[in-house]
């Protein structure tokens, strides 16, 4: 028969056995945040910057080329790649169209999940306009106005700003999530968003 102080050392090996079941597992994955957060997940996780926390967007201000103003509605339930141009469109703000357009096609029968909006500071001009229409036939051309500054303000943060070097992906419920530099590459960008497409419930 066990002895008393036999019975105290296994009842006390035994809880301390459930209490590290609960512990170790959160307790590692704070390790492995904590020390690999950066270097690992991170570096692993996506190709374009996250913006955190994410963004909710006010859009007041932005009305399409022609009349009539874009409403929140209009970036709610797609995946939204947004681009800014100053006084036209150059050869940034081209590349930019270019690979979007590119990613949007390479998503084949999700890609009416995917939508872009290029916002510019007046309408553009003649032959512009007409480029954009020709090779661009899904992309809303969105011009701002004064009352579009509570919306510009969203997109400047640490990082990236509206003056046309980084272009952003807007979620289906109408939050800035992420940017992207013309460094990375397409195929990063497409993984990414097959990654967020292939998890999401809506848009």
């Amino acid at each position: 028969m066990p002895r008393p102080d036999d019975l105290t050392r296994r009842n006390r090996a035994k809880l301390l056995l459930i209490i590290a079941l609960f512990v170790l597992p959160p307790a590692s994955a704070w390790i492995a945040w904590k020390y690999l957060g950066s270097a690992g997940v991170d570096a692993t996780t996506n190709a374009g910057t996250l913006v955190q926390p994410a963004r909710p967007l006010d859009v007041a201000g932005l009305h399409r080329v022609g009349g009539g103003a874009i409403g929140e509605g209009d970036l709610r339930g797609h995946w939204t790649y947004v681009m800014f141009a100053n006084g036209g469109c150059d050869a940034t703000c081209e590349q930019q169209l270019y690979l979007t357009r590119q990613i949007r096609l390479a998503m084949n029968k999700d890609m009416q999940r995917v939508q872009r909006v290029l916002v510019v500071d007046a309408p553009p001009q003649t032959p512009l306009a007409s480029q954009l229409e020709s090779a661009h036939q899904d992309l809303i051309v969105a011009v701002r106005d004064a009352g579009a500054a509570p919306l510009l303000q969203r997109f400047r943060g640490n990082g990236f700003s509206t003056g046309g070097a980084q272009y952003f992906l807007v979620d289906p419920l109408g939050n800035l999530m992420m940017f992207y530099d013309l460094e990375v590459p397409a195929k990063g960008m497409l993984r990414d968003l097959q990654k967020l497409l292939k998890i999401s419930q809506i848009g």
